[in-house]
């Protein structure tokens, strides 16, 4: 369960990333991962990394791109389909689809499960 705080930062996270602002969706996911333990750390380092993914995509770093969401897949897959109301398998998918284009295609967005 995540402290009040937390949990809004978490909900502000998911708002940010789907509008683009990625930068900030992952300082607001970075208060989450601090204060967290495992399962919950592994799952916000992988969004964390999959947004810092994308601020190399939105910088003209296709090297970033690729090298960040290197390292947040295999969290990511090692996670249940669904973690705190995000469809994470959704999640890698777009994320794959995404890198393999070279990130010539609308950026993913989180999809939530409520």
């Amino acid at each position: 369960m995540l402290e009040h705080d937390d949990a809004e930062a978490y909900r502000e996270g998911i708002r940010l990333f789907n509008a683009g602002e990625f930068w900030h969706a992952h300082e607001q996911w970075e208060q989450c991962w601090m204060r967290s333990s495992e399962p919950d750390s592994t799952f916000f380092k992988g969004i964390i990394q999959a947004a810092a993914a994308l601020v190399h995509w939105q910088r003209g770093n296709p090297r970033g791109l690729r090298r960040n969401w290197e390292k947040s897949r295999p969290k990511l897959v090692a996670l249940p389909p669904a973690v705190r109301g995000i469809d994470v398998r959704a999640l890698i998918d777009a994320m794959d689809a995404f890198v393999l284009a070279g990130g010539l295609a609308p950026p993913p967005r989180l999809r939530t499960l409520d």
